[in-house]
């Protein structure tokens, strides 16, 4: 709903801060993939934050946190 919520103001940039936290894997693939899809065909951007690699493959860039730096990779 929070994501639903956040594409109705129609921002230029998506921030979604573990989005998956509370699903189990499909609900948080397809949520992500969601995300994704919608990015793309409206030409926005989204900024993820998420310990679940396993969504990393529905991300054009990815970057880590590692001691205080963020590294791409």
């Amino acid at each position: 709903m929070a994501i639903a919520r956040a594409w109705m103001n129609k921002p230029a940039i998506l921030f979604a801060d573990e989005p998956t936290a509370s699903l189990d894997f499909k609900r948080g693939k397809e949520v992500v993939r969601m995300i994704a899809e919608e990015v793309k065909s409206q030409g926005k951007a989204a900024v993820m934050v998420t310990h679940d690699e396993r969504m990393l493959e529905w991300c054009d860039r990815v970057l880590h946190l590692e001691n205080g730096l963020l590294v791409e990779g």
